[in-house]
């Protein structure tokens, strides 16, 4: 797979904004955490349709997005069937944003490819909040993956 043409395109077509502050501070255990999202937050961008990914949104130029969409899909054939040395799901079987971080190399990366495909009608983007879930769960049940797509319609 051309992961470094399939960046480009991310680049072309996608925005990461931040939902929250732009730093955040908690604590995991005894360790003092601090969160860094250095991107705009997702009132002052007015433009492209915005997709909620749990942690940030992602919005998408869908007009140019659309201009990438036969070559995205030629790109998207390739997807790996191993990534690190660990198996991938399959785009049809829903990867998470782990594995398709782990692919890509940035889980930012995964979040705007999810948005995009969204976009694009190849498929969903599921989060907790799709099944009711908010708060602190929503944050561990995406913090352990359950930030997904729900498969690949070509």
């Amino acid at each position: 797979m051309d992961i470094v043409r399939l960046c480009k395109i991310l680049d072309e077509t996608t925005f990461q904004l931040r939902k929250g502050e732009e730093v955040v501070e908690h604590k995991v255990g005894d360790v003092e955490v601090t969160e860094v999202y250095a991107m705009p937050h997702e009132s002052v961008v007015k433009v492209g349709e915005k997709v909620d990914c749990h942690f940030i949104v992602v919005a998408v130029d869908k007009p140019t997005a659309e201009k990438y969409k036969n070559e995205l899909l030629q790109i998207l054939e390739d997807w790996p069937s191993e990534a690190w040395g660990q198996p991938v799901p399959k785009l049809e079987d829903g990867p998470s944003y782990i594995h398709a971080g782990g692919v890509l190399g940035d889980q930012g990366a995964a979040f705007q490819l999810f948005a995009l495909g969204q976009v694009l009608g190849f498929w969903n983007v599921i989060t907790p909040e799709n099944y009711g879930f908010t708060g602190s769960e929503a944050d561990e049940m995406a913090g352990r993956g359950f930030v997904m797509i729900d498969g690949f319609r070509k």
